[in-house]
């Protein structure tokens, strides 16, 4: 009884330590915001999250070049309980890897029988450095829940080789469909789960031990088919046709290794890694890359299972984003190691108490482990600062790798914002200067043009952005450029190449309304203007523009209708006053109180109105 209670304590303590740390090195997320980087997307503009309505939708459709529904079910869910308050998001995505960690714990403790080994690991896993990326960052949620359901079928796995039942085979299945409804990369899971087998000394020349995981190898064709597709209609593969299949190979075993050192030596850690220049020692990274690989096997033939288990486990899990297929526009990110780093945390821990018990004393492990994760705890709380705003995101990554375009044109973006636009021009013309080819910074070369009011020079930008492809944003503000200037048609055409794309887009169908009003289309202008309300945020200006294409068919009650509505929710909105009184001429009412109003709040259209209607001065 006392040993028992002796191992409960200690399981207490090290679970109350774990939550603690995830606590403490994430303390500094809780007030952090958005990042307009895929965030707004995901949340801020995102309509469909609005209401579970919309379930259909999250399982019919891609988003941002990924199909995650689960993904969208947990954001829908953060919706209804904080609307669109970035702490809501922030602290879902900590519960979930706080989650993660224990579970963790649970299975390492299971397949080790080591407590000690069993909450380092755990410790490694939740508070390193490289996992700040997928914790802090709203838009990473599939990578935290897809971990929740991945992690959680290996623990169910590791149950199942001890009781064979096949109810908990088939959770770990349902586990791991979850996993890849979260995010297509848990296709690795069922290989993955072969690691396991090693790392428990299962015999891999049984049957038994493939059968068992054909039905999610099935799944994971399936999701892993849908998942290429959902990058392709997101224009996220073949991002560097120029690189061949030998430079793919040395771009893959560069990536692989210098994972592990970062995992081992977090420093110089970026959002994102851009392409280097192939050298020498790319190639003495590829040559370690398959030295490793040998390892595996040498290691499974010395039954050095830990060792084993951990390659192939590492490597199934990072392989898929190697860059084999190509896809976004850097070569590493430190989101794809969430998973992957289980692999090399559980051998490098197992041997660190093996070697430094057996050689030194058994209580060095536990020193010399608290030492690094004390390290890597404050490491990770300083790293969390990048989230604290927009431009201290983007400054990070400029600093670390000042020949990024994308990082250079989107913090020349964030001082666009803040209206500093010397500064922002520096940044943005920089990005054009390292790559003529980057669309979005000529789309944001375009957009600080415009708000410079230099309407030339905007329209050169936007067409150099569309001639590299027609980005959605950019055809959108080269249609306002079109109609601004009195070319409705030429709007109308880039505005339907907007709607194929984004036919949930309210401003484009307002400004397609637009169009068409100004060529005398009202009936069709107020169809577009139906969809701009339908799908928009309440925007005034969408009723006053379809109040007004019903003047124009006379049809003034429900013209009056409209600007009542935009009253009843802001009484000092003139135009609506202004609007709402000349619907009232027409419909044969009294209208001089509305234009006195409107006079009143400053609308001077209103006051030739009354001297003509009202014979008022």
């Amino acid at each position: 009884m006392k040993a028992a209670q002796q191992s409960k304590n200690i399981i207490v303590l090290q679970v109350t330590i774990l939550l603690a740390a995830v606590i403490f090195t994430y303390l500094n997320v809780f007030n952090a915001g958005f990042i307009s980087w895929d965030d707004a997307d995901y949340v801020a503009n995102n309509p469909d999250i609005r209401s579970f309505a919309n379930a259909g939708k999250w399982f019919s459709s891609f988003y941002i070049g990924n199909y995650h529904p689960l993904t969208m079910v947990s954001y829908a869910i953060d919706f209804m309980i904080g609307n669109t308050a970035p702490a809501q998001y922030h602290i879902t995505n900590i519960i979930l890897h706080v989650a993660n960690a224990l579970m963790l714990y649970a299975f390492v403790n299971n397949i080790q029988g080591n407590r000690w080994v069993a909450f380092f690991v755990a410790m490694l896993f939740a508070i390193h450095p490289v996992q700040t990326e997928s914790v802090s960052w709203v838009a990473e949620r599939k990578n935290v829940l897809s971990g929740f359901f991945f992690i959680g079928a290996m623990w169910l796995y590791a149950r199942y080789l001890g009781e064979e039942k096949k109810t908990t085979l088939l959770l770990v299945i349902l586990a791991g469909i979850a996993a890849m409804l979260s995010k297509a990369t848990a296709v690795a899971l069922p290989v993955s789960l072969l690691a396991i087998d090693i790392w428990l000394h299962r015999p891999l020349n049984q049957k038994k031990v493939w059968i068992e995981k054909l039905p999610l190898l099935l799944i994971a064709l399936v999701v892993g088919i849908v998942a290429i597709k959902a990058q392709a209609a997101g224009e996220f593969l073949n991002q560097h046709p120029e690189h061949g299949f030998v430079q793919t190979i040395g771009f893959a075993g560069y990536a692989y290794v210098q994972y592990i050192i970062q995992l081992l030596v977090p420093v110089k850690l970026s959002v994102l890694y851009p392409y280097p220049e192939l050298d020498a020692l790319q190639w003495v990274y590829t040559l370690i890359a398959i030295g490793i690989a040998a390892l595996a096997v040498v290691a499974y033939k010395r039954q050095w299972f830990v060792l084993c288990g951990g390659i192939v486990f590492y490597t199934v899990n990072i392989a898929l984003v190697l860059q084999f297929v190509q896809f976004g526009d850097v070569l590493r990110a430190d989101r794809y190691m969430y998973i992957a780093c289980i692999g090399v945390w559980i051998p490098v821990v197992q041997y660190a108490f093996d070697w430094l018990g057996l050689k030194v004393k058994e209580i060095t492990p536990l020193v010399v482990m608290t030492v690094v994760v004390a390290v890597f705890a404050v490491l990770t709380y300083q790293r969390n600062n990048i989230w604290q705003s927009e431009k201290q995101f983007w400054q990070a990554i400029t600093e670390t790798f000042p020949n990024s375009a994308v990082a250079q044109s989107s913090l020349g973006g964030v001082y666009m914002k803040e209206g500093d636009y010397i500064t922002a021009e520096q940044y943005i013309d920089k990005a054009v200067v390292l790559d003529a080819n980057n669309y979005k910074a000529w789309y944001n070369k375009g957009v600080l043009h415009l708000r410079k009011g230099e309407l030339s020079q905007a329209a050169q930008a936007l067409d150099k952005c569309i001639a590299l492809k027609e980005y959605p944003k950019a055809l959108f503000s080269r249609a306002l450029l079109h109609q601004q200037a009195g070319h409705p048609l030429q709007a109308m055409q880039d505005v339907e190449k907007v709607l194929a794309e984004e036919p949930h887009n309210a401003r484009a169908h307002f400004i397609m309304g637009n169009c068409l009003e100004q060529n005398g289309n009202f009936e069709t202008a107020i169809a577009s203007y139906n969809k701009a309300i339908e799908y928009g945020d309440g925007d005034p200006l969408f009723y006053i523009r379809r109040g007004v294409a019903r003047m124009n068919l006379h049809d003034n009650q429900a013209a009056i209708h409209d600007f009542s509505l935009v009253i009843e929710k802001n009484a000092t909105n003139g135009e609506a006053w202004y609007w709402r009184g000349m619907a009232k001429q027409l419909a044969g009412q009294m209208p001089c109180h509305d234009l006195n109003k409107a006079r009143n709040l400053g609308y001077k259209e209103a006051e030739q109105a009354l001297v003509k209607f009202c014979n008022s001065y």
